[in-house]
């Protein structure tokens, strides 16, 4: 019995060493990993040029009741998702994409958020949002939004208008999304539910990114 007792301790040993040694390791490889990914992430052919197209200016509450607005995302890339609660399952496609996004940045970066912006404020209570938020399982970098005013229409129609998107015939219940840098030019219109387009998004996403950290490092 003694041993077994003492066979057994070595195994643990082992066990304890390897969890010790190996796992760091791995870690470090994954991480370098993805550093070496963002490096030498090139923009797709469906980026537009850096360019003066600056979103105009706006204020949304959040469904978690803080505000967010265009100075506070300066230095993050987000993906503007236009949409209304009452488009039920029709966006649930794009939902599920955009959550395959989320989960890819999701403690990765800080510069990265999804803002899912209603074109229907007075159907979409913020109650509403949070619903939605449920049902996509939305963490804290991406935000289900609403205003009171006109700004989400002003600025939908905006960026419509610099990409050209005028492929969605249901104005309220839109399949592409929009691509904003870090400095607040729009970059770009995607439907992501179209395989090449989600991938061209993933790798714009991760050019604009590394542009963000040559900046902070500078």
């Amino acid at each position: 019995m003694t041993g077994q007792k003492t066979n057994r301790g070595r195994i643990w040993v082992a066990v304890v060493l390897v969890i010790i040694l190996v796992f760091p390791t791995i870690t470090f490889l994954l991480l370098r990993e993805g550093f070496d990914v963002r490096e030498h992430a090139k923009p797709s052919t469906m980026l537009l040029p850096d360019s003066t197209h600056q979103l105009i200016g706006y204020s949304f509450i959040s469904h978690r009741g803080d505000t967010i607005y265009k100075q506070r995302m300066l230095n993050k890339v987000c993906v503007l998702d236009f949409l209304s609660g009452s488009c039920g399952k029709s966006i649930d496609a794009k939902g599920r994409k955009l959550f395959e996004l989320q989960e890819d940045y999701y403690g990765k970066t800080i510069d990265f958020r999804i803002l899912s912006i209603t074109l229907t404020p007075e159907q979409d209570s913020t109650h509403k949002l949070q619903l939605l938020s449920d049902r996509y399982a939305g963490r804290e970098i991406w935000h289900f939004l609403r205003s009171d005013d006109s700004s989400a229409q002003q600025l939908f129609e905006q960026c419509r208008s610099v990409t050209g998107n005028n492929s969605d015939t249901d104005l309220f219940c839109q399949q592409s999304v929009y691509l904003v840098d870090a400095k607040g030019n729009i970059r770009g219109t995607y439907h992501p539910t179209i395989e090449a387009e989600y991938d061209a998004l993933y790798q714009d996403i991760l050019f604009l990114l590394n542009q963000v950290d040559v900046k902070e490092t500078n």
